[in-house]
Formats: structure tokens, sequence, C-alpha cells
């Protein structure tokens, strides 16, 4: 293997480029050859392992947004609520999801 693993796709991509055009020549003896097998071989595990890491940490931003969404949502969904308890729209407003009148107006309950 390298000197150093590598730490992101692109450099176990870039090695392993590296190895194919390494494999490529025809002076290469079969022990170096088949220990550059190996060390593709690792760097593929390496880049799979990298990549359900970066899945892992993708999956859960998508998991705090979709939280973030649901409060935002639920806070949104809230209504003033008036001095008398009601939210000020009639039970006709309420059933068809239309918004409370503004402060100052007076809903129709008809």
């Amino acid at each position: 293997m390298a000197s150093q693993d590598p730490n992101t796709f692109n450099e176990v991509r870039d090695r392993l480029n590296e190895i194919v055009e390494a494999v490529s020549d025809d002076g290469l003896s079969l022990d170096d050859a088949l220990a550059l097998y190996e060390e593709a071989v690792a760097l593929g595990l390496r880049a799979s392992d990298l990549l359900e890491s970066d899945l892992d940490t993708t999956e859960e931003k998508a998991a705090v947004s979709s939280e973030l969404a649901r409060e935002r949502e639920g806070r949104e969904d809230e209504l003033p609520v008036g001095s008398d308890g009601s939210d000020g729209r009639s039970e006709d407003e309420r059933r068809d999801g239309a918004q409370p009148a503004e402060v100052g107006q007076v809903a129709d309950s008809q």
C-alpha cells in the first residue's frame, strides 16, 4: 500500500489510477503486480468505507433537516388564540382551513 492511507474518495481514485498505469507496464514483475493487486483490493474496501461514511453523514443531515422542517410546520400550524379561546374563525372557516382573521378584525360567525 502507499505510504499513507488515502483519506478521501478522490485520493483513493487517484491511487487506483496510478496502479492501473503501473500494471499496464509489460516489464512489471509478477510479484510487483500481485502487490499492486492487493493494494487495489484494499483501496476498494477503503473507498467503500468512505462512501458509507459519507452516506451516513448525509442521512444524518437529512434526518436533522426533516426534524427541523417538522418543527417549523408545527409552529406554523399553531394559530393565534383570542381572549375567548377561539382562533377568530367561524366553524365553516375552520372546517375549510381558512386562516384566522387579523387582530382587530371580527370574523363572521355565520
